[in-house]
């Protein structure tokens, strides 16, 4: 009974005006973040088992 039609509408975020579609621009920046955590755990591992 829920109403799915706000999902089809287009996102109106600041990144979007830039030029580059929003998304693009947020994927770069989680995979740079999730590049960062996995060094950060790895390098907490290292040490542990060190």
């Amino acid at each position: 009974m829920s109403d799915d039609t706000s999902d089809d509408a287009p996102s109106q975020s600041p990144a979007s005006r830039s030029g580059r579609p929003a998304s693009l621009r947020t994927l770069r920046r989680a995979t740079r973040w999730e590049t960062f955590a996995l060094l950060v755990v790895l390098l907490v591992l290292a040490f542990a088992f060190a």
